[in-house]
Formats: C-alpha cells, sequence, structure tokens
C-alpha cells in the first residue's frame, strides 16, 4: 500500500506540472533525435486570454504528454500535393504505410520536425466540426472516409520522433464546384449561399476567398486552429503567406466602408491580418500553452507589405503574435533584387522579440527547375543551411518540400546527399 500512495503521489505531482503550462524535459526519450531539447512556449497574459475573442471555453487537454518541440529546428513542408498520392482513396493501411515510409525518410535524412497540411482549402484533413472534409480524403469534396488521417500522422510522426505541426491556409477556399457538395451545416457554405459578402471571388482566381475584414471570419479561423488542438496532438499550428489574395479594392470595398474607418485601405487591411494572427494565437494558447504557433510569411519583406498586408516587423518585434517566423527566403546567393544572404541578415534585424524564434524556409523545389544556380550548383541548398547556422540567431531551417527533396532523380539525389552529410556532422 505504501509503495501504490508514492507512486499516486508522483503521478499527482507530475500532473500538477504539467497543468501549470511547463514543458516536460523529455531529454532521454530523444537523445538519439536531432536538436536535444524541448522549446518551452512563452506565455500569453491573461488580458489576451480575456480579449479573446473566440467563443470557445478552453477544455482540459487529453494528451499526457508535453508538446514535442525542438530548440534546432530542421523541418520539412508537406504539402497537400505531397500528400494526395498516399492519401486520396487510400485505405487505411495503404496511407499508414506511405507516411510512415515518408517519416522515416526524414527522420534519417537528419530532421525533426513536419509542417504537414491538415486544411488546405478551408477544408479538412481530420473530423471537424467547423470545416467540411477535404477532397483529397476520398477523392470527392465534403465525403468522409473510412479514417481520420491526422490521427495516424501525428502517431506516426511521433513514432519516429518528428514533430508535427498542423499547417492551415486561414483564408483560401476550395472551388465553387466543391462548395456545391458541401453541407449546409458549415459556416464557409452558409456565408456563400447567402452572398454575405465573407466569401469572395478573385479575378483569375478559381479558388474562393474568405474576407479577414469580417470578425466572424477571423473568430471561425481561430476557432478552427483551436479546434485541431483540442482534438488532436499536434505540437503546433503552422501557416504559409497566403493573406490578402489581391490588392484591387473591390475585394472588401463593403467590408472597409461598413467599418467607418478613418485608417488608409493599406494599413486597414494590415491591422486585419494581425487581428486574426493575434487571435489564432490566442485561441492555441488558451486550449494549450505549450503548442507552438508559427508563420512562414514571403521571404520579401517588402513583398508581404505590398501585396500580402502581412505586418511581419510587428510579429517579429512583439510578443503574442507568434512563437516562431519562418521567412521563405527561396533565393539564390546570386538573386539580383534578394542575394540570399542580404535577406537573412534583413530578417534578422526584424525578429528582435526574445520570445519569437526565426528560422529560414529554404526552396529545394528550385533544384529540378529552371533557376541556373539552384540547378547547376550541388549543395546549394546545404551551404545556405550552413550559413543559417552561423547566423547564431537563427535557430533551424524548413524545406520545401518533400517531394523534391526525395524525388526519384540524380539531382535530388546530390542534394539529399549533401544535406544529410552536412547534418550528420552536427
Amino acid at each position: 500500500m505504501k509503495r501504490i500512495l508514492t507512486v499516486l503521489l508522483i503521478i499527482a505531482l507530475a500532473m500538477t506540472y504539467t497543468a501549470c503550462g511547463q514543458a516536460r524535459d523529455k531529454s532521454s526519450d530523444l537523445s538519439s533525435s536531432p536538436g536535444g531539447f524541448l522549446v518551452k512556449s512563452s506565455a500569453v497574459p491573461d488580458a489576451d486570454k480575456q480579449a479573446l475573442n473566440s467563443g470557445l471555453t478552453p477544455a482540459k487537454n487529453t494528451n499526457s504528454a508535453s508538446a514535442l518541440n525542438y530548440t534546432d529546428v530542421r523541418a520539412v513542408w508537406l504539402s497537400y500535393i505531397d500528400l494526395a498520392p498516399m492519401l486520396t482513396g487510400k485505405t487505411q493501411d495503404q496511407f499508414t504505410g506511405c507516411f510512415e515510409a515518408a517519416c522515416k525518410n526524414i527522420s534519417e535524412l537528419g530532421c525533426n520536425t513536419v509542417y504537414v497540411h491538415v486544411r488546405p482549402f478551408g477544408d479538412a484533413l481530420y473530423d471537424s466540426e467547423l470545416y467540411p472534409c477535404s477532397k483529397y480524403i476520398s477523392g470527392f469534396a465534403g465525403r468522409k472516409g473510412t479514417f481520420d488521417p491526422l490521427e495516424i500522422m501525428v502517431n506516426t510522426a511521433h513514432k519516429y520522433k518528428l514533430s508535427f505541426h498542423g499547417w492551415i491556409n486561414p483564408l483560401r477556399l476550395e472551388s465553387e464546384d466543391s462548395f456545391a457538395c458541401f453541407d449546409t451545416h458549415y459556416a464557409v457554405k452558409k456565408w456563400f449561399d447567402s452572398s454575405n459578402g465573407y466569401v469572395r471571388r478573385v479575378s483569375g482566381d478559381k479558388h474562393l476567398w474568405l474576407d479577414p475584414g469580417y470578425s466572424e471570419v477571423r473568430k471561425l479561423i481561430a476557432d478552427g486552429a483551436a479546434e485541431i488542438v483540442r482534438k488532436y496532438a499536434v505540437d503546433g499550428i503552422h501557416y504559409d503567406d497566403y493573406f490578402y489574395p489581391t490588392t484591387e479594392e473591390d475585394f472588401d470595398k463593403a467590408c472597409y466602408t461598413a467599418s467607418k474607418t478613418d485608417r488608409p485601405l493599406s494599413q486597414w487591411r494590415l491591422d486585419n491580418i494581425s487581428k486574426m494572427v493575434r487571435e489564432i494565437y490566442c485561441a492555441v494558447k488558451s486550449v494549450r500553452n505549450d503548442i507552438q504557433v508559427g508563420v512562414s510569411p514571403q521571404g520579401n519583406i517588402q513583398n508581404n507589405y505590398q501585396y500580402m498586408y502581412a505586418d511581419v516587423k510587428k510579429w517579429g518585434s512583439e510578443q503574442g503574435y507568434v512563437d516562431y517566423m519562418c521567412p521563405q527566403i527561396y533565393f539564390g546567393y546570386d538573386n539580383p533584387v534578394k542575394p540570399f544572404l542580404n535577406t537573412l541578415n534583413e530578417w534578422k534585424s526584424i525578429v528582435t522579440c526574445d520570445k519569437v524564434i526565426l528560422t529560414v524556409g529554404l526552396a529545394v523545389y528550385k533544384i529540378s527547375g529552371k533557376e541556373q544556380e539552384f540547378v547547376s550548383n550541388c549543395g546549394i541548398i546545404a551551404k545556405q543551411i550552413s550559413d543559417i547556422y552561423a547566423l547564431k540567431c537563427c535557430k533551424g531551417f524548413s524545406l520545401y518540400a518533400y517531394n523534391n527533396i526525395f524525388a526519384e532523380n540524380e539531382r535530388a539525389r546530390k542534394e539529399l546527399y549533401s544535406i544529410k552529410a552536412y547534418l550528420s556532422k552536427k
């Protein structure tokens, strides 16, 4: 009995420690994994939680373990394009086998983190009450499959000691053809059918888009991020540079007029995206404080302001927007507009908050493209990784994308070898 009481006391103390939002040291479990110790996320100020307009009540987390995140981030992006051949129309066993092979490849490369598309077009590659089922599961928009891909992906990634960040595109939606298949239960379908302005068309784009000027839109996006964290043992929420899809004034003219603001349209749009980013952050942290929230904006800082209306300087210098920034510095050393090293230092100068980690996205896809510097210089990605680590403020990198890294061609194999050789010595 004494032994039982002792065990119960230890369990109770461990639960109290986790409930206080502290990341448990699992270094003993990760001694063979690149990256070492877990990262402990910064706390969300109480005022932020009180100001959170998500409408979600924080639920008790069912995951007993702390989030698995590394101080040295070595990530790979798996987009819906990478997932589709593994997933669409496949049985559970087939998909599990394909995704396990991908995790094995990533782990053996020397990486420790995956950013995996779970909501690419306002659709869900998981069991969601807020978003319709993705066509990338069964092959048909809105039709549920016989298994939950996200549960399998998270469990498999953790089996290989890979940190798993659910990657969402907040504003981009499916095409009108897909919307015809969606159930009216979902807000995006209701908004589209009602023509209330929340769902917008963009000239030259078959996809529909959400207008972030509306608080209801931002709330849905934040609720959706919180839903993922609440239901799955993900380690982070990640999103990239799909913010405003156009600079045309007609896109959100009605919303802008109704706001009765005296701020210029460009500043108003910047404010809307920053509100969305902050609401995602607060919604996630209200469920689990140890989950990381990160963004991967365009590598050209000016483009973020001129075209995407993304205030990356604010997010990198102030607490409460993101835990990490991973700019897509998809440029070579000889790029005439944005040479790699200069751009890297530009980002170093704007990510100044000590609660925000800077990592760098790299363009592996270009080694099989038309940009000669990437095509002809074998080892260019490994060299860029080396330069990232030489800049002491950078905490790692991410490679875009999985299929490009592990492509079945000689050029890809040479680049893969160079990356693996460099990482094995770190």
